[in-house]
């Protein structure tokens, strides 16, 4: 009987060790067609991101506090001024970006949150925001027909705690994903159209 329960006990614990890489994908990883290396950091690091500014009191862990789905997550605490992360997506042909992500708050001041696309604040503009828990942000773009031609940047300062970010999706297209919980980026987006129509115009 006894030899019966260690058995068990084994088997157990090696379907847990098979099936952890299983369980550790992040959300954004399943999303066909998601331009974005390492979306969910679950390298975990910044692989396929570049880190510029205040790179201070910032990093992937994986604590479950910065994580929304997956192993890994950033926490993004850069104290007296901003850091940026950024990467280049694009698809050939592709002139409008269903862009989204998770973002987390443990609140405090001063703080900051802003997203940019090829240079130009389509918001959230969070300033001295509140804490709360991650939530979907995202909106749709025009941009470059051009294999990695725009940059997605994220803005941040986080003083006296931190920010999480996490699973973030850019799709070629006009669907944001899970449209149901969609909060839009905030008033930035709005005119964003008309800017970047009229540089390309031009």
């Amino acid at each position: 009987m006894k030899k019966r329960a260690v058995l068990l006990a084994v088997l157990l614990a090696a379907f847990v060790v098979v099936n952890t890489s299983a369980w550790a994908q992040s959300i954004c990883d399943a999303v066909s067609g998601n331009l974005v290396v390492n979306c969910g950091f679950e390298t975990g690091d910044f692989t396929g991101w570049s880190f510029t500014g205040n790179t201070g009191f910032s990093g992937v862990t994986s604590s479950v506090t910065y994580v929304n789905s997956g192993t890994y997550g950033a926490y993004l605490g850069p104290v007296g001024s901003d850091g940026f992360l950024s990467q280049n997506v694009g698809a050939a042909g592709v002139t409008s970006y269903a862009v989204s992500f998770y973002l987390y708050n443990d609140g405090g001041s001063p703080n900051d949150f802003t997203v940019y696309w090829n240079g130009v604040d389509v918001g959230p503009d969070l300033v001295d925001a509140s804490g709360f828990s991650y939530s979907l942000f995202g909106g749709v773009l025009s941009g470059n027909p051009c294999a990695g031609c725009n940059t997605l940047t994220f803005g941040f300062r986080q003083d006296p705690a931190y920010w999480g970010l996490d699973d973030i999706v850019v799709l070629g297209g006009t669907s944001v994903p899970e449209p149901s919980s969609l909060i839009l980026m905030g008033s930035g987006i709005l005119g964003l159209a008309g800017v970047i129509r009229r540089k390309l115009g031009a």
